[in-house]
């Protein structure tokens, strides 16, 4: 489990400065790990659909997971092509550790990709675009190396759609500061702009409501939650009521809606 006190969120905003990259791995695992992430990964799946021979790219590929996914049901499919990652020198370390070189990882940022235009046929990028100051910069990108016609997928977040439990007041003041985590909490909802404008036809946009499991909840929400206690934004005896509300049994502590865009 994440480590208590640890803001995976300052992690992903530059995980070349943190400490440890540990957080981010373990916030990643535990994501993995849901049912609903396996549900939106078989639609993500269905849409890219690459034939063999073509190039498939994972922008923000993280700790590889995924990438390595994919290129493991390729070759079990007789459909083998290249699959490339790109992502932070630290986040590849931690890939090519996992997954060997089963897939190419290439070090690198999405508002700056390092490969041609025109030289893939199949990307997409997952929780990736909340975090970057220009979302719309990567999202161009992203067309550009495109080859004309092929699929792009997106999948974001949407923090501002956060349900949480408890006390309502006391839910909308924590939601406030988690929504600040990130560069924007309504990156979801805005997925189908963004593609439009980089010239990408959107053909699909779902949402999926995703449940809050302790090691997400302990580093996205109680973190920055106590740190905001800590610096007085919020009342320290009103959150500690919220916690335990949240703790006694049958309590619900929250949910957060996903959208999968995707695109020609």
């Amino acid at each position: 489990m994440t480590e208590r006190g640890q803001d995976v969120h300052r992690v992903f905003h530059d995980v070349e400065r943190a400490a440890s990259a540990r957080p981010a791995v373990e916030f990643l695992r535990s994501v993995e790990a849901a049912p609903t992430t396996l549900a939106y990964r078989t639609r993500l799946a269905e849409h890219l659909a690459p034939a063999a021979g073509e190039t498939v790219l994972d922008v923000g590929c993280g700790t590889g997971h995924h990438a390595a996914a994919i290129a493991a049901a390729r070759a079990a499919a007789d459909a083998p092509g290249p699959v490339v990652g790109i992502d932070r020198p630290r986040m590849l370390e931690e890939a090519a550790a996992a997954h060997g070189d089963a897939v190419r990882w290439l070090p690198g940022a999405g508002e700056a990709l390092p490969l041609d235009d025109d030289s893939v046929d199949a990307v997409y990028a997952e929780r990736v675009l909340m975090y970057v100051d220009d979302a719309a910069a990567v999202v161009a990108e992203i067309a550009r190396v495109r080859r004309p016609g092929g699929r792009v997928a997106l999948f974001e977040l949407d923090y501002a759609s956060m349900a949480l439990g408890g006390d309502a007041k006391t839910a909308e003041a924590v939601l406030e500061v988690v929504c600040g985590t990130v560069r924007c909490d309504r990156m979801g909802r805005t997925l189908g702009r963004l593609l439009t404008d980089a010239g990408v036809v959107v053909v699909d946009q779902t949402p999926y409501a995703l449940p809050i499991p302790p090691p997400v909840w302990a580093s996205a929400v109680r973190a920055p939650v106590e740190e905001a206690v800590a610096d007085g934004r919020l009342d320290p005896e009103r959150v500690a009521d919220w916690f335990a509300e949240l703790a006694a049994p049958g309590a619900w502590p929250g949910s957060v809606t996903g959208v999968l865009a995707c695109g020609r």
